[in-house]
């Protein structure tokens, strides 16, 4: 009997102990809302490249180097917004990690950097002659309804505006797309070419 009434004392203070370890563990906290909705937000980056690249390498896009470029309102191409600037920022990396290149379009060399100069990260404008055949221009822009934001972008052959390739997405307007979207000042991205200069103009939004 003494012993049966040790060995019950001694399981009754092991379960509690267990208990008690249990108890001292911090609850398991859900993600951040905010921070998946930033994660599904790089994935629909990553589908809209998939979209416009999906079927590299091809003859049609071979030799050819991009150039991401803000994207603008559908309502007012003349406006654009953080959500345009992060979306070159985005395809940037996006192509470069499917083997496409890139070119960092607003650096001097045989892209005419028109604008301040002394951050060239910030500059205004940029144009890129037309006759630099290896290049495509990705545009794009997005719509902003009540529940959703549409987007559209073309990878656009620079030396002739040949649409080249097309892709679209469907946002839902959650909190950080509603922040990033709301439109600032500035000019437009882009204008059709000039025969006269055979330059294409390309301003890009502080």
């Amino acid at each position: 009997m003494y012993r049966f009434l040790s060995l019950c004392i001694v399981i009754t203070l092991l379960l509690a102990l267990v208990c008690g370890c249990g108890r001292s563990k911090k609850p398991r906290m859900p993600r951040d809302p905010e921070y998946v909705n930033a994660v599904e937000l790089k994935l629909k980056f990553r589908e809209l490249a998939d979209q416009l690249l999906a079927t590299m390498p091809n003859a049609a896009l071979e030799g050819f180097v991009g150039m991401p470029t803000s994207f603008v309102d559908q309502n007012n191409t003349s406006r654009s917004s953080r959500l345009g600037r992060l979306i070159a920022e985005s395809m940037f990396y996006e192509f470069n990690q499917r083997g496409f290149p890139t070119r960092e379009y607003r650096l001097t060399g045989n892209i005419r950097v028109v604008g301040a100069k002394d951050n060239l990260t910030l500059v205004p404008n940029a144009s890129i002659v037309s006759t630099q055949r290896w290049s495509t221009l990705l545009l794009g822009t997005y719509l902003v309804d009540q529940d959703v934001t549409f987007i559209n972008a073309r990878l656009v052959r620079a030396s002739d505006g040949l649409v080249q390739r097309t892709g679209q997405l469907v946002l839902v307007n959650t909190p950080i797309i509603e922040r990033l979207s709301r439109t600032d000042g500035g000019g437009s991205l882009y204008m059709p070419l000039t025969p006269a200069t055979g330059v294409v103009p390309i301003r890009q939004m502080r």
